[in-house]
C-alpha cells in the first residue's frame, strides 16, 4: 500500500493544478510570477516529452501503460530489497507518468504551463518524472539499490 501513497499524492497535484490553470488562463496566455523568473502559460502538448513524436498518441499512451505496469511489478515484488532511494524515484516516475496519462487518455493531450523561457513549457507531472529519473539513477550509481550485500 506503501508504493501507492507519493504516486496518487503526485497525480492529485498534478491533475488539480492541471485543472485551476485550465479555469483561470486562456489557452496561450501568460501570467507572470516571480518577479518575472516563469510564468504561468497554459499550452496543449500532443506529444511526448518536449513535444516530440506528436502524432503518436496510441504508442505513448501504450508505452507508458507498460512502464508504469513493469515498475509498479518490480517495485511491489521486493519493496523491502529495494532501498529508499530507488523506491522514492520510482515512486515520483510512476506518479508522474500516470498524471500525464490521465490527460493523453481524457483529453488527446497534456495540460502544460509552466514556463521558464529558457526550457519547453512543463507541468507537475513532468517535474516528478524528471527530479523521480534523477534520484533513482543517482540510487543506482551510488547505492545498493538492490539490497545485495557489498561484499
Amino acid at each position: 500500500m506503501r508504493l501507492f501513497i507519493l504516486p496518487l499524492a503526485i497525480v492529485i497535484l498534478d491533475q488539480v493544478t492541471k485543472a485551476l490553470v485550465e479555469k483561470t488562463v486562456p489557452i496561450g496566455a501568460s501570467l507572470p510570477v516571480l518577479r518575472g523568473l516563469a510564468e504561468i502559460t497554459r499550452i496543449y502538448n500532443p506529444g511526448s516529452a518536449l513535444g516530440v513524436l506528436s502524432t503518436a498518441r496510441i504508442p505513448i499512451i501504450v508505452s507508458c501503460l507498460v512502464i508504469i505496469a513493469w515498475l509498479i511489478a518490480v517495485t511491489r515484488g521486493s519493496y523491502k530489497l529495494v532501498d529508499a532511494k530507488a523506491r522514492l524515484g520510482i515512486e515520483m516516475v510512476v506518479g508522474g507518468a500516470a498524471g500525464n496519462l490521465i490527460d493523453r487518455i481524457r483529453l488527446g493531450h497534456v495540460i502544460d504551463f509552466i514556463d521558464v523561457s529558457i526550457w519547453p513549457v512543463f507541468n507537475v507531472a513532468d517535474i516528478a518524472v524528471c527530479v523521480g529519473a534523477a534520484v533513482l539513477l543517482y540510487s543506482l550509481v551510488t547505492g545498493n539499490p538492490g539490497g545485495r550485500s557489498s561484499t
